[in-house]
């Protein structure tokens, strides 16, 4: 039995350096960030290959799924649930999963192209990311394991999963269900600030019920009904108006959390990013293992900063099979309640 479940996107994440020449060859926009069509990536990544030979290779991606893979790293039951397709890819994500014990609670379809995507660095650094959803678009209710979210002891949901394909809100629906006919509390990461909008009626009904929301600054401002623009201090005001528990990253700037009446704005220390893809993924698992441990709001926050200062100074979104993940949690907790001693 796995302690905590997820439920989140089969994907993998390809780092490529290009350049404006490139990207408007393929059509696409420097700094842009698109979803689009398997054909429309599959066309991509032939010209792709056409251009630079034999591509990088993939690392798992997909933003709980990240989560996921740290938490069992650091030494906490967990699996995770999603759809990917029976192909390279698809074995990929099962094998990276296997390498971190993280149980995959999914079978592999047959015929399925795995969703993946492309971060594309031109000569300035600006990064263009194009993903595709691929077999993440077959989510549907008959695919979950109810059971196992039923034994769970958390479940932890990815907002983006709403958008996935026609019957992937209705598996949303049915995954925050059994979590509550079980007793089984539910965190809901929050996705794309469209995302947030398009489903409003699952965020204003589930939200408020979830153990805790977690997003950057960008995405629970529109959950609070707020413009993506809003201050910190606006969203602060909004969010003590309602019963949401939430933690919100602010990049550079640390991370804020509200639960119940108690407030807390956590700054980090200013680090030079290699890349910042995952960084919020990994300090969501760590403060929620911070506080698993008992450590408070303010300390699993300050936990949280380390860890993300530590992904940003890799590449990709997660940190090497060679990093030691529960060593690096143990002292990070230690240190954090160090301070407030």
């Amino acid at each position: 039995m796995a302690s905590i479940v997820a439920l989140g996107a089969v994907t993998v994440g390809i780092n490529l350096p290009s350049s404006r020449a490139e990207l408007r060859e393929l059509g696409l926009v420097p700094g842009s960030d698109s979803m689009i069509t398997v054909e429309r990536m599959e066309e991509i990544r032939r010209t792709l290959q056409k251009n630079h030979g034999t591509l990088p290779q993939p690392t798992s991606g997909g933003s709980v799924a990240n989560t996921a893979d740290f938490l069992a790293r650091a030494g906490i039951s967990c699996g995770f649930m999603g759809v990917g397709g029976n192909d390279t890819f698809g074995r990929l994500f099962a094998a990276n999963c296997e390498r971190a014990s993280l149980k995959f609670l999914s079978e592999l379809e047959d015929g399925a192209i795995t969703g993946y995507d492309f971060y594309l660095y031109d000569e300035n650094d600006v990064r263009t990311i194009i993903l595709t959803h691929g077999a993440n678009a077959l989510l549907s209710p008959v695919r979950l394991d109810l059971e196992a979210i039923e034994r769970s002891e958390l479940v932890l949901l990815d907002g983006i999963a709403l958008s996935f394909g026609p019957e992937s809100e209705a598996a949303m629906l049915r995954c925050v269900q059994a979590a509550e006919m079980a007793a089984v509390p539910f965190v809901l990461a929050l996705a794309g600030i469209e995302i947030v909008d398009g489903y409003r009626d699952f965020f204003n009904t589930f939200a408020p019920n979830a153990q805790m929301v977690a997003g950057n600054l960008e995405q629970v401002a529109v959950l609070v009904g707020l413009r993506p623009t809003a201050s910190l201090e606006e969203v602060r005001i909004k969010l003590a108006q309602t019963s949401i528990d939430a933690i919100v990253t602010l990049d550079a700037d640390g991370a804020f959390a509200r639960f119940d009446d108690e407030e807390c704005l956590m700054p980090t220390q200013k680090i030079e990013a290699v890349d910042s893809t995952g960084a919020g993924d990994n300090f969501l698992a760590a403060f929620l293992m911070a506080r698993r441990q008992g450590l408070t709001v303010r300390q699993a926050l300050a936990v949280g900063n380390s860890v993300a200062g530590e992904v940003i100074q890799f590449q990709g979104a997660r940190l090497p099979l060679s990093f030691d993940v529960h060593k690096f949690m143990v002292e990070a907790m230690q240190n954090a309640k160090g301070r407030d001693n």
